[in-house]
């Protein structure tokens, strides 16, 4: 389902991202489900903007805390969750240090997604992957975390055609 949602908003960009931001309960649950088969353990779901219906529906499934990320005035991303000094406090509590899962609702250059990255690094985190709801291949964003030791799972890969986007074709891994 997930995937036919976003079918129906090729080739354009714009309404690719238009579906992703007005996704339906049952098109969130069949990602989350996905999500939830393919991520390694973690502890923590970070949020990028967007990408909030979906990681809070995978952490339920995982049990895990969602943490958000926000640009913050200064330029940076920050952290925090409404929960924050809890969440911090039962995290330091464990004897290891701290898994996440990154969501993100489309993976593209992936500036971000480092950026937050380093944030949950100087928490003491581990990233254990990148959940982006579509990775869009002809940008360097998969690349970027996966030089850090950081694998990106998606359910689409997008490729940028000059007659718009399409399901990407080269790589058999996309769902």
């Amino acid at each position: 389902m997930f995937r036919a949602a976003i079918a129906r908003a090729l080739p354009s960009p714009e309404q690719v991202g238009e579906s992703l931001a007005h996704l339906s309960a049952r098109d969130v649950q069949d990602a989350a489900d996905y999500f939830s088969a393919v991520l390694p353990d973690f502890d923590v779901a970070l949020v990028l903007p967007g990408a909030e219906a979906l990681a809070g529906a995978v952490a339920d499934l995982r049990g895990a805390f969602v943490v958000h990320a926000e640009r913050h005035p200064s330029g940076f991303m920050r952290l925090g969750a409404p929960n924050w000094a809890d969440v911090q406090r039962e995290l330091r509590a464990q004897s290891r240090p701290a898994r996440a899962a990154l969501f993100t609702p489309q993976l593209r250059g992936g500036l971000d997604e480092l950026e937050v990255l380093l944030a949950a690094t100087h928490q003491g985190w581990t990233v254990q992957g990148v959940a982006a709801g579509v990775a869009h291949t002809n940008d360097a964003g998969r690349v970027r975390m996966e030089l850090q030791g950081v694998p990106v799972v998606t359910p689409v890969m997008l490729a940028d055609t000059p007659t718009g986007l399409v399901f990407e074709r080269r790589f058999p891994q996309s769902a």
